[in-house]
C-alpha cells in the first residue's frame, strides 16, 4: 500500500509542475507587452509610428490613421513579427527599446511608452 500512495503522490506533482513550466515560460512575453513609439521623418514633417503589443501575442503597428494588424513572440531574446504577407521582421530588445531593420526603410528604434 505504501508504493502505491507514493506514485499517486508523484503522479498529482506531474501536473503542478507543468502548470508552472508554462507559466514561467509565458512571463518573457509578458514584459514585453505595451505600446512602444518610433518617430521617422516624412516629407519634412514628423509622422508618429507606434506598435503595441498585445498579451496575446497579437500587436498592431500605427503609423498616422493607417493600422496593421501582426502576431508576435519571443525567440532566443529577439522579438519577431509575423506579417500578413509570411515574412518574419526580427527586432533586438535592449531594456524598454526594440530596434527593427525594415526593407527599404532602414532602422527604426521603438521605446516603450506604456
Amino acid at each position: 500500500m505504501l508504493n502505491i500512495s507514493r506514485s499517486h503522490s508523484v503522479l498529482w506533482l506531474l501536473p503542478l509542475f507543468l502548470v508552472l513550466v508554462l507559466v514561467l515560460s509565458c512571463g518573457s512575453d509578458n514584459q514585453m507587452v505595451g505600446t512602444y513609439r518610433a518617430e521617422t521623418k516624412e516629407s519634412a514633417k514628423q509622422a508618429e509610428v507606434l506598435v503595441e503589443l498585445k498579451a496575446n501575442g497579437e500587436g498592431t503597428w500605427k503609423m498616422g490613421e493607417e493600422e496593421v494588424p501582426f502576431s508576435w513572440y519571443l525567440k532566443r531574446g529577439e522579438l519577431r513579427v509575423n506579417t500578413k504577407g509570411g515574412g518574419v521582421i526580427v527586432g533586438t530588445i535592449d531594456k524598454d527599446v526594440i530596434h527593427m531593420t525594415l526593407p527599404g526603410t532602414g532602422g527604426l528604434s521603438f521605446k516603450k511608452v506604456q
